[in-house]
């Protein structure tokens, strides 16, 4: 049905798999947008009740491909003269990272409660994909982290709002401004997720998990659903996340200075895996 989600129902419980294992299901767009057309169908399928999120092979997602970062606003390689000097308007940034947002809040505003099952990592977009969602459960070793703020964030998140009230603003800011890994044990710990389990339990416990929602009256889960998004919206979280998608729009209209690294220059020469490698290598050297 799709060319990078896996979609499987049985029961009241249908299961969105991502499903670019040799990527280690790094979210493209043509992914995202597959498993947020993988999610109206299970909303729109009134025997389901309950909906696992979840990666095939060994992690859960290591966030936006970033051999597509900057081309999907239409940056060049920068290998030309006349690439380095185009650069995209902002109205094309904005009408993209709203359709980004739009699609994480697709998750957030399901009607259905969505459970994340995590192993191997969840970095940027995959970290947001737990966020969002209704509940979260991972193997102990999952590794949890912002890596993809060594790319330009400086602590400026997309949801941010979501770890300031999981985390208090001081550790959110500082997982967000170090990019270290936390893993599930800790993870389970701070509450940025429910629950951490040995990795060769955590798929049954998630199916336990979500068999145990599945056991309310279908009306219940929904309107219970829609009362937690209102509550949200109490607290500002929707009108948070419209900031954050214009600041990512900013964040990518970045100047570099010569003793930084620019991850568009390392791509260039280096390729994706190369220039991430650089990157991860340029900020831990600050530790030693």
């Amino acid at each position: 049905m799709f060319e990078h989600v896996i979609y499987e129902k049985s029961g009241k419980i249908a299961r969105l798999i991502m499903n670019r294992p040799e990527k280690l299901n790094a979210l493209n767009v043509k992914m995202f947008e597959e498993l947020v057309a993988g999610l109206k169908m299970a909303e729109d399928d009134d025997d389901i009740k309950v909906i696992i999120l979840k990666g095939n092979g060994r992690s859960f997602s290591t966030g936006h491909d970033l051999s597509e970062v900057g081309f999907v606003y239409g940056f060049s390689d920068g290998r030309s003269e006349e690439g380095r000097r185009k650069r995209p308007s902002q109205r094309v940034r904005l009408q993209f990272d709203r359709k980004l947002l739009e699609m994480y809040q697709a998750f957030m505003y399901s009607m259905k409660p969505i459970i994340a099952q995590v192993q191997g990592h969840a970095i940027g977009g995959g970290l947001y994909l737990t966020e969002v969602v209704d509940l979260a459960i991972a193997a102990e070793d999952a590794s949890f982290s912002h890596a993809e703020q060594r790319l330009m964030g400086g602590g400026r998140s997309l949801i941010g709002n979501t770890e300031i009230l999981l985390l208090g603003p001081k550790r959110a800011r500082e997982f967000l401004l170090f990019g270290e890994p936390m893993s599930g044990v800790r993870a389970a710990e701070v509450g940025l997720i429910n629950k951490a389990v040995p990795a060769d339990l955590l798929e049954a416990e998630t199916e336990r998990w979500a068999e145990r929602l599945a056991r309310h009256p279908k009306d219940a889960l929904v309107v219970g659903k829609v009362f937690q998004q209102m509550a949200l919206d109490s607290l500002g979280y929707t009108s948070q996340m419209m900031r954050g998608y214009v600041g990512h729009t900013l964040s990518t209209n970045m100047r570099f200075e010569d003793d930084e690294y620019n991850y568009f220059k390392g791509r260039r020469d280096e390729g994706a895996r190369g220039a991430m490698h650089s990157r991860d290598r340029f900020f831990t050297e600050a530790q030693k």
